[in-house]
């Protein structure tokens, strides 16, 4: 009887050990660190799981809709939705600049326009009036043009039709050359005062006085010749 007590003792108190053991393995936490804030070594076995600091699901009332999908340039459109828009590339095409224009060709005479002026439209007779023959380009591109002296004169003729009274040729026969290149709207232009008197070809010592009465002048460069200005001489 007392062998079967010191039995049973000694197994109780081996059991106890064993379980103090397994139980202060199993319980085991760091240093100062308080029970309650060791995370549970497996979830809930029943309930369900929110948020932190949540305790349950917002209702439906409160809830917000998912913010809507935005597309991606570029990306393919979603299965359904419209069809992202297409892109057209218009290759570019380069042109080839005009050559640049050569060197100024001669006038031709549609496009040279030949005028008189007269300094005022009547002199006393004895005063010497003033002449000035025009020369312009009137066309679009610059030109070049002879107009040296032998080719350009100052007629004065009179109103009603006959022969020149005096010509700037008469009496200037210098051969001056003169070529001038002529913008478009550009004008030569020659001056003279003529002394009143007649003239011919040869420049004859005889000359007469002209008269007083109505004249006109009128410019020559070549075969080209421009329309009468009217002066009168009193």
């Amino acid at each position: 009887m007392l062998v079967i007590l010191l039995v049973w003792a000694a197994g109780a108190l081996l059991g106890s050990a064993s379980a103090d053991s397994v139980q202060g393995t199993a319980n085991q936490r760091p240093a100062g660190v308080p029970l309650t804030s060791m995370p549970a070594s497996n979830p809930p076995s029943a309930g369900r799981l929110f948020p932190a600091g949540m305790s349950s699901w917002p209702s439906s009332s409160s809830q917000t809709s998912a913010p809507a999908l935005t597309s991606v340039p570029g990306a393919p459109p979603a299965p359904g939705g419209p069809a992202a828009p297409s892109v057209t590339l218009t290759p570019t095409t380069t042109t080839t600049p005009p050559p640049p224009p050569g060197p100024p060709q001669p006038c031709p005479d549609n496009v040279i326009k030949v005028s008189t002026t007269v300094g005022q439209p009547s002199y006393q007779v004895g005063q010497r009036p003033a002449f000035t023959l025009h020369i312009a380009n009137i066309g679009p591109v610059a030109c070049i043009r002879d107009v040296s002296r032998p080719l350009r004169a100052i007629l004065v003729v009179p109103v009603t039709p006959g022969p020149p009274l005096w010509s700037s040729d008469d009496c200037y026969p210098e051969p001056v050359h003169d070529i001038r290149t002529l913008q478009p709207g550009q004008e030569a232009t020659y001056s003279v005062a003529w002394a009143g008197r007649t003239s011919a070809p040869g420049c004859p010592a005889q000359r007469s006085t002209v008269p007083a009465g109505n004249y006109a002048v009128v410019g020559q460069l070549g075969p080209l010749a421009g329309a009468p200005t009217p002066f009168s001489l009193t």
